[in-house]
C-alpha cells in the first residue's frame, strides 16, 4: 500500500529510455511513479464554473469533509 501523506512530488520526462528530472534525491530514495497522461479539456457550463469556485472559497475557509466521506459519496455517483 502506497501512503501519500508523507509524499512530494517531482516532475521527470523520459529521454532516450532513461527518466530525466532535475530534481535531487538522496541515495536510496524509492520512487513511486505516476504517467503523466495528457488529459481532454473540461468544459464547465455557467453553473458548473459557480459552484466550483464557491467550492474553492469553501475550501480556503477550511469548510471541507473526511476522505472517507468524498469517497464514500463518489461511489454512490
Amino acid at each position: 500500500m502506497v501512503s501519500f501523506a508523507c509524499m512530494g512530488t517531482a516532475r521527470a520526462k523520459v529521454v532516450k529510455g532513461k527518466i530525466v528530472t532535475r530534481a535531487k534525491f538522496p541515495e536510496g530514495t524509492k520512487l513511486f511513479l505516476v504517467v503523466d497522461k495528457a488529459q481532454p479539456e473540461i468544459e464547465l457550463d455557467e453553473d458548473d464554473e459557480k459552484a466550483f469556485d464557491e467550492a474553492m472559497v469553501a475550501v480556503r475557509r477550511g469548510k471541507t469533509i473526511p476522505l472517507e466521506t468524498f469517497r464514500a459519496i463518489l461511489q454512490r455517483l
